[in-house]
Order: structure tokens, then C-alpha cells, then sequence
């Protein structure tokens, strides 16, 4: 079958008096709507789409996969990092680096600290 035929059907629903349009029964099936679910409007120029919304619990998934992604971009050093700090908290952390020779020199030469 060739998809972009179907790609390309126009579907139409009329405007009430309330400004309320029904979603044609097409829609609803191509979209998997359903009584409650949310929708999004996309307003890009001159067109409209129309989506089923990501629920929380989608977005939160979708958050953690580009975090997963941007990590795997992350070079070899960075990510070594991350592991060896991985849990620790900010005041964990601060202290760590704040302990570290090279930020007690720095502080001595600045500061005279």
C-alpha cells in the first residue's frame, strides 16, 4: 500500500457555534484517541497539527533518553567523571575538589590562603 497517499488524505469537520469541532472518527483511529485523552495543537506559519499529547510519565521517559543520548556523546574523560562521582552529593563534591593540591595552591598564590 502506498503510504503517501494516506499521508496526504484530508479529513474534514465543521466548527460549532460553541467553537467546539468533533475529531473525525479517522483521526481518532490513525491517532489511538480516546475519550479524556489530551491533544496537542502545533502551530508552525500557516498550519495547524494536531497530536495526541505525551502524557507525564512519557515525558519523563522521553527526559531520560536524550539525557542517555547526550551522555553517550560525552567524551571518554567527561564520562569517567561522571562514574567517579557518581552519588556523591554537591557539598561531597565541593569538598572533594576544594581537597584537591591543585585548588590549595591556587587558593595559596590568590588569596594567600
Amino acid at each position: 500500500m502506498d503510504n503517501s497517499k494516506e499521508n496526504k488524505k484530508v479529513v474534514t469537520t465543521t466548527i460549532s457555534k460553541a467553537y467546539q469541532i468533533t475529531v473525525p472518527s479517522a483521526v481518532r483511529k490513525m491517532l489511538g484517541l480516546k475519550p479524556g485523552d489530551v491533544v496537542d495543537f502545533k502551530m508552525l506559519g500557516g498550519r495547524v497539527t494536531l497530536s495526541k499529547a505525551m502524557s507525564h510519565e512519557d515525558k519523563v521517559k522521553q527526559a531520560f533518553a536524550d539525557l542517555d543520548r547526550w551522555r553517550e556523546s560525552l567524551p571518554s574523560k567527561t564520562k569517567k567523571l561522571i562514574e567517579k562521582h557518581a552519588g556523591w552529593t554537591v557539598n561531597q563534591l565541593h569538598e572533594h575538589y576544594d581537597n584537591l593540591p591543585e585548588t590549595k595552591n591556587y587558593l595559596k598564590e590568590k588569596y594567600g590562603v
